[in-house]
């Protein structure tokens, strides 16, 4: 039963991630179109308004798809939640830095804890963890660029 709930969870997983992944691109799309129509001023003021409309539509759209993206997030945060006992959201790295979250290195044991782990962020070249992390070298996590190189 158990093998049988965890192939469910991750085929919802995967169409969770397609529906992710489109919306991402639709998003793109209403940007790209939004972008256009401000771009091309007509002389008008039918013309004009007839934009602005447009925009206002364009807008909704992004909203929209933004619920909804939102909604498949959630959605798959949870399944992965039921699936795994991990709740991880907003891990973040940026600026020559890295971010590790969840179970890192773990023998097996420790997969039995729940983690709902929450907004972990790493930036200017720094380190950020969350989560059980058993044997890891931190130094190997730092980056090596020209600015490392100097000191």
């Amino acid at each position: 039963m158990k093998e049988m709930k965890d192939m469910m969870l991750r085929q919802n997983e995967a169409a969770l991630q397609q529906e992710i992944t489109r919306a991402e691109s639709q998003r793109t799309d209403i940007e790209r179109a939004l972008q256009h129509v401000s771009d091309n001023p007509q002389a008008s003021e039918e013309s004009a308004q007839s934009r602005q409309e447009l925009q206002h539509e364009i807008r909704q759209q992004r909203a929209s798809n933004d619920a909804f993206r939102r909604m498949c997030e959630e959605a798959l945060s949870q399944t992965v939640f039921e699936r795994t006992g991990q709740k991880i959201k907003g891990v973040k790295a940026a600026d020559h830095s890295s971010a590790v979250a969840g179970f890192i290195n773990t023998s097996g044991e420790e997969l039995k804890i729940n983690q709902d782990i929450s907004d972990v962020t790493a930036t200017n070249r720094s380190f950020a963890g969350a989560g059980v992390i058993k044997n890891l070298n931190f130094a190997d996590l730092r980056s090596t660029g020209p600015a490392d190189s100097m000191k």
